[in-house]
């Protein structure tokens, strides 16, 4: 024997776990698309922190070749890349791409003076100054692409 109410009411449980049904499965989703999101995020930070801490190696390693066999800084050399002979199998990611460049800006400037009044070791007379500048580029194909450049002042006897 069934009652009045109960007729009206059959319906209503299977709705009302339908729409939290629904919306578990819209957090769900959401969810999953917001940490795949972070996911990528991070992994492209990591590869542009990744591509400048290269970039910045190179620039290192150039000035670690002064007063070598292989300095880059001399005077009469206006392009270089002390870096070519360098087999891309060597390198911690054969699928980067690196390119320095030192080049010669100025030749037998003034020197940069330190602060006002003190006594600079460099006597204007006898010191002159070359300025280079290091370019630095490294490159991840389609993930990260970095480009530095650091100036260098290298003082001359006149």
């Amino acid at each position: 024997m069934m009652r009045v109410g109960q007729r009206h009411e059959r319906g209503i449980a299977m709705a009302i776990s339908l729409l939290f049904l629904l919306v578990v499965t819209i957090i769900s989703v959401t969810a999953a698309r917001n940490s795949s999101l972070s996911l990528k995020l991070s992994s492209n930070l990591q590869d542009q922190v990744n591509s400048l801490q290269s970039a910045e190696a190179a620039l290192y390693g150039a000035l670690a070749l002064k007063e070598t066999a292989n300095d880059p800084f001399l005077p009469n050399i206006t392009t270089v890349n002390p870096f070519e002979t360098i087999n891309p199998a060597d390198l911690i990611d054969p699928n980067s791409i690196e390119t320095i460049e030192v080049s010669l800006i100025a030749l037998e400037l003034p020197c940069p003076r330190g602060r006002a009044g003190s006594d600079d070791v460099w006597s204007i007379d006898k010191f002159g100054c070359d300025y280079f500048r290091i370019d630095s580029e490294h490159e991840v194909e389609r993930r990260a692409r970095t480009r530095t450049s650091l100036g260098v002042i290298k003082p001359v006897l006149l």
